[in-house]
């Protein structure tokens, strides 16, 4: 079992700079086909620049999370502004509740992003189950 103990630790992930590139390969990765002519991204790409923010939650020795027992259960996005080319953004994950419930455990990260004038960009919740071996 996750001990309680670390809700409220956060991770950084460095500076993620936005590019057509990548917009457009996440675009064909998800089969989204449409070329209208202003380019956003998707509201999936968030995953992209705050991936590292999950990463460094499912690595964190001292957290010690269970993640061959792990399903990623839910995830919810908000957003403050599209994404654009150019954007160098910044997330920040926060692990938010551990709660046993039967044989599992709901782990529940939330994330924030900011762009380089610390201006907010996105938000995010995900939801791990983790069952009991």
């Amino acid at each position: 079992m996750t001990d309680a103990r670390w809700v409220g630790r956060s991770y950084e992930t460095a500076p993620y700079p936005v590019t057509e590139k990548s917009i457009r390969d996440y675009m064909a990765a998800v089969g989204d086909v449409r070329d209208d002519g202003d380019l956003v991204a998707p509201p999936t790409y968030a995953m992209i620049y705050g991936f590292d923010a999950f990463w460094q939650l499912w690595t964190d020795q001292e957290v010690a999370l269970d993640v061959a027992h792990l399903v990623h259960g839910e995830q919810r996005f908000s957003f403050q502004r599209p994404v654009r080319p150019g954007d160098r953004i910044r997330t920040t994950g926060r692990l938010t509740a551990i709660n046993t419930r039967g044989e599992m455990e709901l782990v529940t990260f939330e994330l924030k992003a900011v762009d380089e004038q610390d201006q907010p960009v996105s938000d995010g919740t995900a939801l791990f189950i983790i069952r009991k071996p």
